[in-house]
């Protein structure tokens, strides 16, 4: 009885029902269904599953657009320019030095003043600064410093503009402008360089009425300068002392009754030229006379010069000078 093995009697397999097999292959769907999402579900990231993330992602979304919205509109486009400090150059002008136009980008100036003295000096020295400011959120504003026009410079029959700090121009004119003075014989540089730092000195009413400046060196005076006036009188100075003696100038041509010379070299005295003529020829019928004579007038003459010069405030000392001085001035 307990020896032996219980044996299990064969089970025969029934064939399924049609709603038994129904109900399989549904299952049989289903778990297919939850394999799938949960492979699903592990390849994709955790990235938006919480709603800080989602918050996030939307607000990206949104500033991309606002950006891509900003491109395109007129706002990210220079409006207006305005320019400032420009006398020579017109607004069209500094633009185009500068490489600045209406309806440029305006992200360039985003982020403040941008200098392109340097850039700008090098096409067009008449520029010494050159500053794009921006102003509001697409307008622009230009701030230049122009390099002052000194004069002209005549070489080989050809008219060279000079700027101030002694810069040439290479661009040459083959008539002179009137609205600047022409230097003449200034064939070293070192002295039209010498000239130019006394000529920036003068005021500027001083710098308008000059007309021509020639450069006249003798053995007597190697600094010798004459000047033609725009109002026709003329003057002669010396290099060195141009600047203190020529700032004068108004004043000793408003105490001259009429057009003539003003002599700065020694001193300041003026002299009309009708009367210079006069003691010209003065002079050559006295040089043919006596020896005794010539030397008597060369004597008077040196202290009259003195005295001219050293009392040159009076009016009629100015424009009364006695025969004497003249002849030592013509000599």
């Amino acid at each position: 009885m307990f020896g032996k093995k219980k044996t299990k009697t064969p089970q025969v397999k029934r064939e399924l029902t049609p709603w038994e097999k129904a109900q399989r292959n549904q299952r049989i769907v289903q778990e297919e269904k939850l394999k799938k999402n949960k492979k699903i579900q592990f390849h994709l990231p955790k990235f938006g599953k919480t709603r800080k993330t989602r918050i996030w992602i939307g607000s990206g979304l949104v500033f991309a657009l606002v950006v891509a919205g900003y491109l395109f509109s007129p706002l990210s486009r220079v409006q207006s320019i305005k320019v400032t400090g420009n006398k020579e150059f017109s607004k069209a002008q500094v633009m185009k030095a500068g490489n600045v136009h209406q309806n440029d980008w305006i992200f360039p100036y985003l982020l403040g003043q941008q200098d392109k003295s340097t850039e700008v000096y090098k096409k067009q020295a008449k520029l010494l600064s050159y500053k794009v400011d921006r102003q509001g959120l697409n307008r622009l504003k230009i701030i230049v410093k122009e390099n002052p026009v000194a004069g002209l410079v005549l070489r080989n029959n050809y008219y060279y503009t000079i700027l101030d700090n002694g810069k040439v121009i290479r661009k040459s004119k083959t008539q002179p402008s009137s609205d600047y003075p022409v230097f003449k014989n200034f064939h070293s540089s070192s002295v039209l360089k010498t000239l130019l730092t006394q000529y920036k000195q003068l005021p500027a009413v001083v710098r308008t009425g000059i007309s021509e400046i020639d450069y006249a060196p003798s053995k007597d005076n190697p600094n010798k300068l004459h000047l033609y006036m725009n109002d026709g009188n003329e003057v002669y100075a010396v290099l060195p002392s141009f600047a203190a003696k020529m700032k004068y100038y108004p004043q000793m041509a408003a105490d001259m009754k009429q057009k003539g010379v003003i002599d700065l070299e020694v001193g300041a005295f003026s002299y009309p030229f009708k009367d210079k003529s006069k003691e010209t020829t003065t002079s050559s019928s006295s040089s043919s006379s006596a020896n005794v004579s010539s030397n008597s007038i060369s004597t008077s003459s040196s202290s009259s010069t003195s005295s001219s010069m050293s009392s040159y405030s009076t009016t009629s000392s100015t424009n009364s000078v006695s025969t004497s001085s003249v002849n030592t001035t013509t000599n």
